[in-house]
């Protein structure tokens, strides 16, 4: 990956009109932060607002796919969530059926080389993790490495799809600290995890979420039970508490200054230009700071 995109010359710009972009958009069910009722995942939906932009800029075919239990039930509170993501401006959505505690990866792994039948440019995009189970964020690095695609974190934008010397590659803005962007270039086909900072997405319409279909589909691998979320405990989330800071002031103009300031960010450091070993070696260095390794 390189960080700026090179030119292209014009044979490469009609090679690409000439193909049509695929992308496959993983959605989940999400979960409403004060009500807890089933809903569309937030990232999710941000990577299906982009996904939708590029089929309106570049003419490029979106199908959705969620795994999950139960497969359609009409009523359900899947299914009203799954409508959401039609509403948006979807024909229809793939089910894969799967039981509850069972591992995604074989049947993304299978349903994603299923649909690899052109040679066009192919684009996955997922959220950066879930809102209900585990949540780790740990699916859309598994897939990478079982699919030997590429994966980017924390994408904000797509900027360009283009062929050079025979491969199709993409560039796009990847998310950073403190508000900052990289452009990135990648070759296809790739994996994109959609950052909150991604664009809105738009309002789910009552009357395509109705028409759209929901395709069930069982596939021919044997489903592997999840043995790690199997032997985790399981607990609400709750917030952690602020640590007050001490005010020493005697006056009261002195104590309101002192509430009313913005904390100073003290910590964090962005690397840039620098080798694998010297990344894994700072994120030892600030895991042993933290107290997560002893």
């Amino acid at each position: 990956m390189s960080l700026e995109p090179s030119s292209v010359n014009s044979s490469s710009v009609a090679s690409a009109s000439t193909q049509a972009l695929n992308i496959d958009v993983l959605v989940s069910v999400g979960r409403h932060s004060l009500t807890e009722r089933p809903r569309r995942a937030d990232l999710d939906a941000r990577a299906l607002e982009l996904a939708l932009r590029l089929r309106d800029q570049r003419g490029a075919q979106v199908n959705a796919c969620h795994v999950g239990e139960g497969g359609q039930r009409a009523g359900s509170d899947t299914e009203a969530a799954l409508r959401d993501y039609l509403g948006m401006g979807l024909e229809h959505l793939t089910w894969i059926d799967a039981p509850q505690g069972s591992d995604a990866l074989g049947l993304l792994d299978e349903h994603l080389r299923a649909g690899q039948v052109s040679a066009g440019p192919r684009l996955v995009l997922c959220g950066m993790r879930a809102e209900q189970g585990e949540g780790s964020g740990l699916l859309p690095f598994l897939l990478s490495e079982s699919l030997g695609w590429a994966y980017v974190p924390a994408v904000v934008e797509v900027e360009d799809v283009a062929s050079e010397d025979g491969h199709w590659y993409t560039t796009v803005l990847q998310a950073l600290p403190r508000g900052q962007r990289r452009r990135l270039r990648v070759r296809l086909p790739a994996l994109l995890g959609i950052d909150a900072a991604a664009a809105q997405p738009r309002q789910s319409a009552f009357g395509p979420a109705r028409r759209g279909r929901i395709e069930q589909r069982q596939l021919e691998t044997s489903v592997i039970a999840d043995e790690s979320l199997a032997n985790w405990p399981l607990q609400p989330a709750k917030p952690r508490p602020k640590r007050l800071k001490i005010v020493t002031a005697t006056n009261a103009r002195d104590r309101f200054k002192a509430a009313a300031a913005k904390a100073e960010s003290t910590g964090g450091k962005v690397l840039q230009d620098v080798s694998p070993e010297q990344g894994a070696e700072a994120v030892l260095t600030l895991l042993k700071e933290e107290g997560v390794l002893r």
